[in-house]
């Protein structure tokens, strides 16, 4: 079982949810944050991801308390200080506290927020569920509905359900939901009302479209 440092950097974005086994490109450019990339590779080479919820609030933008540790796994530099990193989502965490410790980036007490494993005699209906909401926001978007068997034979059902929250065209609120559902359970549930919502919604929108073009 992957852990985290009790004492977490945490880099707040307002566009981007991390969740566990998925990949994340990083742009690094404000000096707070080359500061914290360089002590993140000194030392764990850890880096907590989470969401603003109030970019507007003093003395920092506040943030949701559930976010994701990554692990960087990938680091380009560029002569003017600049980096390209990439994280591996690895543990989800809680917010405990914010710590002052002086330096330019903010650092939170964090939790760890394991999630057990699906049960087995589940596992094949959640998969199941989960292809067929696929299948069908695909369909209804015009796409290619043999890219979702290809897909749902390489990843099981955990990997797919994390990769499919952090891919799909979702809001950013609805990400982070999605992140902070307790088990894999009810994040594979939620998962499945987003993508028939977003199917309806395309569906809506293209006999709509065919309206006007009529």
């Amino acid at each position: 079982m992957e852990t985290i440092p009790d004492q977490i950097r945490i880099f707040p974005l307002s566009e981007v949810v991390l969740f566990p086994d998925t990949m994340l490109p990083l742009h690094i450019f404000e000096p707070r944050y080359r500061d914290l990339l360089a002590d993140a590779l000194a030392g764990d080479r850890t880096i907590g991801m989470v969401l603003i919820k109030d970019a507007e609030a003093e003395p920092f933008p506040s943030v949701y308390s559930v976010g994701c540790a990554g692990t960087i796994v990938e680091h380009k530099p560029f002569s003017d200080g600049r980096s390209l990193v990439v994280l591996k989502g690895t543990v989800k965490f809680r917010i405990r506290r914010e710590l002052d410790t002086g330096k330019s980036y903010r650092v939170v007490e964090a939790q760890s927020l394991h999630e057990g494993p699906p049960p087995m005699d589940l596992v094949r209906s959640w998969r199941d569920d989960l292809c067929e909401g696929l299948r069908e926001l695909v369909k209804a978007s015009a796409g290619e509905e043999g890219m979702v068997d290809r897909l749902f034979g390489k990843l099981d059902l955990l990997a797919m359900t994390n990769s499919l929250c952090a891919s799909l065209p979702l809001d950013v609120l609805e990400k982070q939901s999605l992140l902070e559902c307790p088990t894999v359970e009810q994040r594979e549930r939620l998962l499945c009302e987003l993508l028939h919502f977003k199917a309806v919604e395309a569906r809506l929108g293209m006999d709509a479209s065919r309206e006007a073009d009529a």
